[in-house]
Protein backbone atom coordinates (compact mmCIF):
# COMPACT_ATOMS: atom_id res chain seq x y z
CA UNK A 1 0.00 0.00 0.00
CA UNK A 2 1.12 3.34 -1.06
CA UNK A 3 1.82 6.29 1.81
CA UNK A 4 -1.23 8.35 -0.54
CA UNK A 5 -3.21 5.09 0.22
CA UNK A 6 -2.58 5.24 4.03
CA UNK A 7 -3.24 9.02 3.77
CA UNK A 8 -6.95 8.05 3.08
CA UNK A 9 -9.17 8.89 5.91
CA UNK A 10 -10.64 5.41 7.45
CA UNK A 11 -13.80 6.98 7.65
CA UNK A 12 -14.31 7.16 3.95
CA UNK A 13 -13.88 3.56 3.10
CA UNK A 14 -13.40 4.81 -0.48
CA UNK A 15 -11.05 2.58 -2.60
CA UNK A 16 -8.03 4.85 -3.87
CA UNK A 17 -8.95 6.33 -7.25
CA UNK A 18 -5.54 4.77 -8.95
CA UNK A 19 -6.49 1.78 -8.00
CA UNK A 20 -9.92 1.81 -9.10
CA UNK A 21 -8.85 2.98 -12.84
CA UNK A 22 -6.12 -0.08 -12.49
CA UNK A 23 -8.87 -2.79 -11.64
CA UNK A 24 -11.31 -1.32 -14.54
CA UNK A 25 -8.39 -1.52 -16.44
CA UNK A 26 -7.41 -4.95 -15.57
CA UNK A 27 -11.30 -6.02 -15.89
CA UNK A 28 -11.64 -4.99 -19.67
CA UNK A 29 -8.09 -6.84 -20.68
CA UNK A 30 -6.28 -3.52 -21.54
CA UNK A 31 -2.53 -3.27 -21.21
CA UNK A 32 -1.10 0.19 -19.58
CA UNK A 33 0.34 0.37 -23.66
CA UNK A 34 -3.26 0.00 -24.69
CA UNK A 35 -4.47 2.99 -22.56
CA UNK A 36 -1.40 4.98 -23.13
CA UNK A 37 -2.51 4.94 -26.87
CA UNK A 38 -5.93 5.64 -26.73
CA UNK A 39 -5.77 8.74 -24.30
CA UNK A 40 -2.00 9.83 -25.79
CA UNK A 41 -0.23 9.71 -23.05
CA UNK A 42 3.11 7.73 -22.03
CA UNK A 43 3.02 4.50 -20.60
CA UNK A 44 5.47 6.00 -17.35
CA UNK A 45 2.06 8.72 -16.90
CA UNK A 46 -0.39 5.95 -16.59
CA UNK A 47 1.60 3.91 -14.02
CA UNK A 48 2.06 6.91 -11.82
CA UNK A 49 -1.41 7.58 -12.14
CA UNK A 50 -2.64 3.99 -11.02
CA UNK A 51 0.07 4.02 -8.41
CA UNK A 52 -0.75 7.49 -7.53
CA UNK A 53 2.46 8.96 -7.79
CA UNK A 54 1.27 12.39 -8.45
CA UNK A 55 4.73 14.19 -8.17
CA UNK A 56 5.92 12.20 -11.16
CA UNK A 57 2.99 13.95 -13.01
CA UNK A 58 3.11 17.54 -14.47
CA UNK A 59 0.48 19.12 -11.98
CA UNK A 60 -2.85 18.85 -9.94
CA UNK A 61 -4.56 20.65 -12.37
CA UNK A 62 -3.55 17.90 -15.17
CA UNK A 63 -4.08 14.94 -12.67
CA UNK A 64 -7.47 15.63 -12.42
CA UNK A 65 -7.70 16.17 -16.28
CA UNK A 66 -6.04 12.39 -16.56
CA UNK A 67 -8.32 10.86 -13.93
CA UNK A 68 -11.49 12.49 -15.67
CA UNK A 69 -10.52 11.17 -19.75
CA UNK A 70 -9.36 7.83 -17.44
CA UNK A 71 -12.40 7.32 -15.93
CA UNK A 72 -14.76 8.06 -19.31
CA UNK A 73 -12.23 6.00 -21.21
CA UNK A 74 -12.89 3.22 -19.20
CA UNK A 75 -16.90 3.80 -18.33
CA UNK A 76 -16.62 4.95 -14.74
CA UNK A 77 -18.19 7.98 -12.94
CA UNK A 78 -15.48 10.51 -12.78
CA UNK A 79 -16.75 12.43 -9.95
CA UNK A 80 -16.16 10.31 -6.72
CA UNK A 81 -12.56 9.68 -8.27
CA UNK A 82 -12.11 13.69 -8.42
CA UNK A 83 -13.90 13.94 -4.77
CA UNK A 84 -11.16 11.32 -3.92
CA UNK A 85 -8.07 13.37 -5.53
CA UNK A 86 -9.62 16.42 -3.14
CA UNK A 87 -8.77 14.68 -0.50
CA UNK A 88 -4.81 13.44 -1.40
CA UNK A 89 -3.20 15.86 -3.24
CA UNK A 90 -1.26 18.60 -2.26
CA UNK A 91 -3.38 21.06 0.17
CA UNK A 92 -2.75 24.48 -1.61
CA UNK A 93 -5.35 22.94 -4.20
CA UNK A 94 -7.01 20.29 -2.29
CA UNK A 95 -8.41 24.05 -0.89
CA UNK A 96 -10.52 24.80 -3.45
CA UNK A 97 -13.27 22.63 -3.95
CA UNK A 98 -13.35 20.56 -7.51
CA UNK A 99 -16.90 21.54 -7.94
CA UNK A 100 -15.55 25.48 -8.34
CA UNK A 101 -13.07 24.54 -10.89
CA UNK A 102 -14.26 25.66 -14.16
CA UNK A 103 -11.81 23.04 -16.25
CA UNK A 104 -13.07 20.50 -18.71
CA UNK A 105 -10.54 18.13 -20.55
CA UNK A 106 -12.20 16.58 -23.58
CA UNK A 107 -9.39 15.92 -25.36
CA UNK A 108 -6.02 14.18 -24.19
CA UNK A 109 -3.27 17.08 -23.24
CA UNK A 110 0.13 16.43 -24.78
CA UNK A 111 2.85 18.22 -23.79
CA UNK A 112 5.54 19.01 -26.02
CA UNK A 113 8.85 20.03 -24.70
CA UNK A 114 9.99 22.93 -27.57
CA UNK A 115 13.52 22.46 -29.10
CA UNK A 116 16.14 24.52 -29.50
CA UNK A 117 16.25 24.83 -33.48
CA UNK A 118 19.80 26.63 -35.20
CA UNK A 119 20.35 30.02 -34.25
CA UNK A 120 19.29 32.62 -36.90
CA UNK A 121 22.92 33.62 -37.81
CA UNK A 122 23.41 30.21 -39.14
CA UNK A 123 20.47 29.78 -41.11
CA UNK A 124 21.03 33.16 -42.70
CA UNK A 125 24.89 31.53 -43.93
CA UNK A 126 23.28 28.39 -44.98
CA UNK A 127 20.91 30.72 -47.06
CA UNK A 128 23.12 33.19 -48.36
CA UNK A 129 25.19 29.78 -49.23
CA UNK A 130 22.20 28.30 -51.29
CA UNK A 131 21.17 31.55 -52.87
CA UNK A 132 24.95 31.86 -54.39
CA UNK A 133 25.23 28.63 -55.82
CA UNK A 134 21.85 28.69 -57.17
CA UNK A 135 23.12 32.32 -58.52
CA UNK A 136 26.17 30.17 -59.96
CA UNK A 137 24.00 27.43 -61.47
CA UNK A 138 21.64 29.76 -63.04
CA UNK A 139 24.01 31.50 -64.84
CA UNK A 140 25.87 28.74 -66.34
CA UNK A 141 22.70 27.18 -67.79
CA UNK A 142 21.81 30.47 -69.90
CA UNK A 143 21.93 30.16 -73.75
CA UNK A 144 24.80 32.37 -75.02
CA UNK A 145 24.89 36.15 -75.69
CA UNK A 146 23.07 37.35 -78.83
CA UNK A 147 25.17 37.61 -82.13
CA UNK A 148 25.98 40.96 -82.91
CA UNK A 149 25.99 41.30 -86.75
CA UNK A 150 27.82 44.45 -87.88
CA UNK A 151 27.49 45.54 -91.14
CA UNK A 152 30.57 43.97 -93.74
CA UNK A 153 32.60 46.49 -95.62
CA UNK A 154 34.18 44.54 -99.07
CA UNK A 155 37.96 44.89 -97.58
CA UNK A 156 38.83 42.64 -100.84
CA UNK A 157 37.36 45.71 -102.81
CA UNK A 158 40.41 47.78 -100.95
CA UNK A 159 42.69 45.60 -101.67
CA UNK A 160 42.28 45.49 -105.05
CA UNK A 161 42.08 49.20 -105.13
CA UNK A 162 45.07 49.63 -103.80
CA UNK A 163 46.91 47.42 -105.27
CA UNK A 164 45.68 48.70 -109.28
CA UNK A 165 46.81 52.02 -108.00
CA UNK A 166 49.92 51.08 -107.22
CA UNK A 167 50.06 49.13 -110.78
CA UNK A 168 49.34 52.27 -112.24
CA UNK A 169 51.85 54.11 -110.83
CA UNK A 170 54.00 51.74 -111.95
CA UNK A 171 52.99 51.72 -115.26
CA UNK A 172 53.22 55.56 -115.24
CA UNK A 173 56.65 55.55 -114.25
CA UNK A 174 57.39 52.80 -117.04
CA UNK A 175 56.03 55.08 -119.65
CA UNK A 176 58.03 58.44 -118.18
CA UNK A 177 61.36 56.54 -118.54
CA UNK A 178 60.91 54.26 -121.49
CA UNK A 179 62.37 57.49 -124.14
CA UNK A 180 65.09 57.44 -121.84
CA UNK A 181 65.29 53.73 -122.05
CA UNK A 182 65.52 54.62 -126.21
CA UNK A 183 68.03 57.34 -125.88
CA UNK A 184 70.38 55.66 -123.11
CA UNK A 185 70.47 51.18 -123.20
CA UNK A 186 73.26 51.39 -121.00
CA UNK A 187 70.66 52.32 -118.18
CA UNK A 188 67.90 49.86 -119.40
CA UNK A 189 68.78 47.06 -116.97
CA UNK A 190 69.19 49.56 -113.93
CA UNK A 191 65.46 50.93 -114.79
CA UNK A 192 63.64 47.62 -115.22
CA UNK A 193 65.43 46.35 -111.96
CA UNK A 194 64.11 49.17 -109.90
CA UNK A 195 60.34 48.88 -111.54
CA UNK A 196 60.03 44.91 -110.94
CA UNK A 197 61.51 45.79 -107.36
CA UNK A 198 58.14 48.35 -106.92
CA UNK A 199 56.13 46.14 -107.99
CA UNK A 200 57.04 43.20 -105.70
CA UNK A 201 56.54 45.33 -102.91
CA UNK A 202 53.31 46.47 -104.18
CA UNK A 203 52.24 42.72 -104.51
CA UNK A 204 53.54 41.93 -101.15
CA UNK A 205 51.67 44.89 -99.49
CA UNK A 206 48.45 43.55 -100.82
CA UNK A 207 49.36 40.09 -99.77
CA UNK A 208 49.46 40.89 -96.61
CA UNK A 209 46.52 42.82 -96.22
CA UNK A 210 44.28 40.37 -97.94
CA UNK A 211 45.60 37.56 -95.42
CA UNK A 212 45.92 39.80 -92.24
CA UNK A 213 42.08 40.62 -92.71
CA UNK A 214 40.16 42.66 -90.36
CA UNK A 215 41.06 44.57 -87.50
CA UNK A 216 39.85 44.38 -83.84
CA UNK A 217 41.16 47.44 -82.03
CA UNK A 218 40.55 46.84 -78.17
CA UNK A 219 40.99 50.38 -75.65
CA UNK A 220 40.72 50.33 -71.88
CA UNK A 221 40.10 52.61 -69.05
CA UNK A 222 41.50 49.78 -66.45
CA UNK A 223 43.21 46.51 -66.31
CA UNK A 224 40.44 44.49 -68.89
CA UNK A 225 40.72 40.76 -69.21
CA UNK A 226 40.13 39.76 -72.94
CA UNK A 227 39.71 36.78 -74.54
CA UNK A 228 39.26 36.27 -78.50
CA UNK A 229 38.51 33.01 -80.39
CA UNK A 230 38.34 33.20 -84.43
CA UNK A 231 36.39 31.46 -86.88
CA UNK A 232 38.81 28.21 -86.83
CA UNK A 233 38.45 27.98 -82.83
CA UNK A 234 42.06 29.71 -82.51
CA UNK A 235 42.32 32.01 -79.47
CA UNK A 236 44.33 34.96 -80.93
CA UNK A 237 43.88 36.69 -77.82
CA UNK A 238 44.07 35.83 -74.14
CA UNK A 239 45.51 38.28 -71.77
CA UNK A 240 44.99 41.30 -69.42
CA UNK A 241 44.95 44.55 -71.47
CA UNK A 242 46.12 47.82 -69.40
CA UNK A 243 44.90 50.85 -69.31
CA UNK A 244 45.76 53.53 -71.92
CA UNK A 245 47.39 50.78 -74.08
CA UNK A 246 45.55 50.18 -77.57
CA UNK A 247 45.46 46.53 -78.95
CA UNK A 248 45.51 45.60 -82.61
CA UNK A 249 44.64 42.05 -83.76
CA UNK A 250 44.48 41.01 -86.93
CA UNK A 251 41.23 38.53 -86.66
CA UNK A 252 38.97 36.34 -89.35
CA UNK A 253 35.73 36.09 -87.90
CA UNK A 254 32.60 35.23 -86.79
CA UNK A 255 34.88 35.89 -83.51
CA UNK A 256 34.08 34.58 -80.27
CA UNK A 257 34.51 37.20 -77.42
CA UNK A 258 34.57 37.01 -73.75
CA UNK A 259 35.53 40.45 -72.06
CA UNK A 260 35.86 40.41 -68.38
CA UNK A 261 35.56 44.16 -66.86
CA UNK A 262 33.10 45.44 -69.75
CA UNK A 263 32.18 48.75 -68.57
CA UNK A 264 35.45 49.73 -68.91
CA UNK A 265 36.05 48.61 -72.14
CA UNK A 266 36.37 49.53 -75.68
CA UNK A 267 35.81 47.44 -79.09
CA UNK A 268 35.87 48.33 -82.36
CA UNK A 269 36.13 46.22 -85.34
CA UNK A 270 36.62 47.40 -88.90
CA UNK A 271 36.72 50.85 -87.69
CA UNK A 272 33.64 50.19 -86.23
CA UNK A 273 32.49 50.58 -82.33
CA UNK A 274 31.05 47.74 -81.01
CA UNK A 275 28.19 48.72 -77.94
CA UNK A 276 29.27 46.13 -75.14
CA UNK A 277 26.01 47.53 -73.09
CA UNK A 278 23.68 45.23 -74.29
CA UNK A 279 25.50 42.46 -73.33
CA UNK A 280 26.21 43.01 -69.69
CA UNK A 281 23.77 41.55 -67.55
CA UNK A 282 22.88 43.10 -64.10
CA UNK A 283 24.88 43.10 -61.48
CA UNK A 284 27.70 41.30 -63.93
CA UNK A 285 30.78 42.89 -65.87
CA UNK A 286 31.36 39.75 -67.63
CA UNK A 287 30.27 39.72 -71.49
CA UNK A 288 30.32 36.92 -73.54
CA UNK A 289 29.05 37.56 -77.03
CA UNK A 290 30.36 37.12 -81.15
CA UNK A 291 30.86 39.43 -83.90
CA UNK A 292 30.53 38.42 -87.54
Amino acid sequence: MTEQEQAIPASSGAMPAGQQLRSAREGRGWSVEDVARQLKLSARQIVALEEERFTDLPGNLFIRGFVRNYARLLGLDSEPLLQYLAGVLPADVAKTPVSSVNVQVDQPVTIKTASRGPSATVIMALLGVFIGVGGVYWYLQQPGSPELDLPTIPTPAVVEASAASAVEAVASEASAVMPELVATPASAASAVVAMASKASSVASAASSVAVSGPELVIVTESDSWVQVVDASGNKVLSEIVRPGYERRVAVQPPLSIRVGNAPKTRLSLRGQAVDLAPFMKPGSDVVNMELK
